[in-house]
């Protein structure tokens, strides 16, 4: 069985790279983002990322200068400017849909067990208790072939959780976005909740095929937005 993650971190995802006018709309708690909204989101864009394009097109105007302009007034210094975000928009004419990718509680289940442990600050894919994605993953069922994971901090809807890592500002390959639209990914799951350092935190977990355990299939709903 092959596996496989990318161990990466969007650049413009990191709170040091964020100033605002308001410091308190760095850390202030998350709205309600749901695994269900995520899963949507990606679907959208693997679906049809003609219209995402345009989504993406959407935001040109936030850019000046090496800086983006999020919501809440927060500017955000990125890695590349809007070269990134043009690079996006490219791929996104280019890109061929793709099948949607089935919501799997199991995989719902692992990404929250990682946001929760990361609500205190911490960082990375890996987790203290809960070690590697592939452990996590590992818990809730049995994967097919490969996984992967994402993780996204600081940004507060679904949409622009999926434009970021669409984006990927910084990360040498884009292995956020191949992740998003790798047409041997067939299920996901997600979970988002609060983050000490950088306001929110989400993760995504992608695999090819994943069978759940018994008493996962039994009752979980897969919300996970806590």
């Amino acid at each position: 069985m092959r596996l496989s993650v990318f161990l990466l971190f969007a650049y413009s995802l990191f709170a040091p790279l964020l100033f605002a006018a308001d410091p308190s709309s760095l850390t202030a708690a998350p709205g309600h983002v749901t695994a269900a909204a995520i899963i949507h989101e990606m679907n959208l864009a693997r679906q049809n990322p003609a219209l995402y394009a345009a989504f993406a097109e959407q935001t040109h105007q936030n850019y000046s200068s090496g800086v983006c302009l999020l919501p809440g007034n927060v500017r955000l210094r990125t890695r590349e400017g809007v070269r990134a975000l043009d690079d996006a928009i490219q791929f996104l004419r280019r890109a061929k849909p793709q099948p949607p990718l089935a919501l799997s509680p199991g995989l719902c289940l692992a990404a929250a067990d990682h946001c929760r442990e990361q609500v205190g600050g911490a960082i990375g894919h890996y987790g203290s208790r809960s070690g590697d994605p592939g452990n996590r993953i590992s818990r809730y069922g049995v994967v097919s072939q490969g996984w992967a994971e994402n993780i996204a901090y600081g940004r507060h809807t679904a949409r622009e959780i999926v434009l970021a890592l669409i984006v990927d500002d910084g990360v040498r390959g884009r292995g956020h976005r191949k992740n998003i639209f790798n047409p041997t990914y067939n299920v996901a799951g997600a979970a988002y909740g609060p983050h000490a350092r950088f306001g929110s935190v989400c993760s995504i977990d992608f695999a090819s095929g994943y069978a759940e355990n018994r008493f996962v299939r039994a009752g979980s709903d897969a919300q996970n937005s806590f």
